[in-house]
């Protein structure tokens, strides 16, 4: 099931799912959207850094989770590019990070450009993005209506 914060107390819970999961230091514009399934929240997917034409998306999961709802992909997308009139998401990630880099291009973003040595543990930065004229799953909902 989709959530979205509907008080402080929530917000501050996701926001610290996402830090704990995916590193992320909650700002005041950070807008994030998550899955629960068996009562508990398994992933949560945040947006921020709105500049331009573009924001940066940040994607947490539970230890025990690898699975994202195409239900979930439809609304982030949808509320990315349309809602918040995006052109463009940005990610940054851990080239040492195997997972997420295999899950990001799975999901349809590039590699725009790889800053070596300059993440943890000396990976490579890697700055990934995806255009809202490359986006399969705003395809997938238009299908849908």
């Amino acid at each position: 099931m989709i959530v979205v914060p509907q008080n402080p107390e929530q917000a501050e819970a996701m926001a610290k799912f996402l830090h704990d999961t995916a590193g992320i230091n909650p700002s005041a514009q950070l807008t994030m959207i998550g899955w629960v399934a068996d009562g508990k929240l398994q992933m949560a997917v945040g947006l921020d850094s709105f500049i331009g034409k573009t924001c940066a998306i940040h994607v947490g999961m539970a230890k025990d989770w690898n699975y994202t709802p195409k239900e979930m992909l439809k609304v982030v997308f949808d509320f990315a590019f349309n809602a918040a009139e995006r052109e463009m998401l940005i990610g940054v990630v851990n080239s040492k990070n195997e997972n997420a880099m295999k899950y990001d291009l799975h999901l349809g973003f590039k590699v725009e450009h790889t800053i070596p040595g300059m993440h943890a543990d000396g990976g490579d930065l890697v700055i990934l993005s995806m255009k809202k004229a490359d986006c399969k799953y705003l395809e997938m909902k238009e299908k849908a209506a």
